[in-house]
């Protein structure tokens, strides 16, 4: 395939349907999937083998001539999102998976597509509760419960090596020098070094999903919990990131008020470290330093998605709203670390 778009997928997906589902089987035009999905589609295959006739999918697709790794390898998230579903973990089930280039052109993950929307941070036509009245915490309580559920399942067997929290934070630094502003790069310095003289003596470690925030958890119409989705980035490391970053995306005290104002998800920090203890049974021990390697991490992925969209590479407006917020970030991050070493 020489271009992925809609009409592209909409002819493979026809292919691929009659070859694998129903050779009577059709397929309605595709559409890209909303968010930062990359090549992501949504379908329906109308087929006589589904119930009610129609199998509502979702197309992810690896890009095209690029190195397999980490968000680039749709097929890696495979024996995650199995070990996760037999562990009671609610994931889109896999339908198909393939390195085949011959149905898409590149590898290929197909999962069911939920009726289902999430508690959306800023749009509010696309969140299961568009009405910015409606409170967060029910459906925050569900998203912290689960996720205490994806921290009990094992890793699959020989899926990745752990990454430990020094090669965490490294992996992240070489963004800190695509700055645009020199002050983010002297900030997200200080914050890395400070992080590396604080590292916690032994954290629990086990599957993390890496970007766990509400825009990756859906929930049906009446409100209930059905799916996490979006596995790209995640890994086997220290957990309680997962926690630091759902407390990051939902604490308006941790970013620039001029984007802490626009929250439609706001919840207090506390809250969701006690919903964690309780969900988990675990302790939360050196939660401030989660919580400032959260702000770090995203800080530095600000920072480069800026670079992408000053330069023409990746036009999105919408990291200029996260540019004003990334020194903010990593003075926060400092300031959680100084809490974190005053309580221990």
């Amino acid at each position: 395939m020489s271009a992925i778009g809609p009409e592209q997928i909409t002819a493979a997906a026809q292919e691929w349907a009659r070859a694998v589902i129903d050779p009577g089987a059709t397929v309605g035009d595709a559409w890209p999937m909303p968010g930062n999905a990359g090549l992501s589609f949504g379908c329906d295959v109308r087929t006589a083998t589904a119930p009610g006739g129609v199998l509502p999918l979702v197309i992810r697709l690896a890009p095209p001539g690029v190195r397999r790794r980490g968000n680039t390898d749709v097929l890696r998230q495979v024996p995650l999102l199995r070990a996760l579903g037999a562990g009671g973990v609610p994931v889109a089930a896999v339908r198909f998976a393939t390195d085949d280039p011959r149905w898409f052109g590149t590898d290929a993950l197909i999962q069911d597509r939920l009726d289902a929307l999430p508690l959306h941070m800023t749009v509010p036509a696309l969140s299961v509760a568009p009405d910015d009245r409606v409170d967060p915490l029910p459906y925050l309580g569900q998203a912290v419960d689960a996720l205490a559920a994806v921290h009990a399942v094992p890793a699959p067997a020989g899926w990745e090596p752990p990454r430990a929290l020094p090669d965490e934070i490294a992996f992240w630094a070489p963004l800190l020098d695509r700055a645009d502003d020199p002050a983010w790069k002297r900030d997200g310095e200080a914050l890395r070094d400070a992080l590396l003289a604080a590292l916690p003596a032994d954290p629990a470690v086990g599957i993390f999903h890496g970007d766990y925030h509400t825009n990756n958890v859906l929930y049906d119409a009446a409100g209930t919990l059905s799916a996490i989705v979006d596995w790209e980035i995640a890994g086997v490391g220290a957990q309680l990131l997962d926690l630091g970053w759902l407390v990051t995306f939902t604490d308006p005290g941790s970013w620039d008020p001029t984007h802490a104002g626009h929250m439609r998800v706001v919840a207090d920090p506390a809250w969701l470290r006690e919903r964690y203890e309780q969900a988990s049974g675990r302790s939360t021990d050196r939660f401030g330093f989660f919580r400032a390697l959260a702000c770090y991490r995203f800080g530095a992925i600000s920072v480069l998605n800026v670079r992408l969209h000053r330069s023409g590479k990746r036009i999105d407006e919408s990291w200029e709203r996260f540019a004003l917020s990334i020194s903010a970030l990593f003075r926060s991050g400092l300031r959680f670390l100084a809490e974190d070493d005053a309580t221990r």
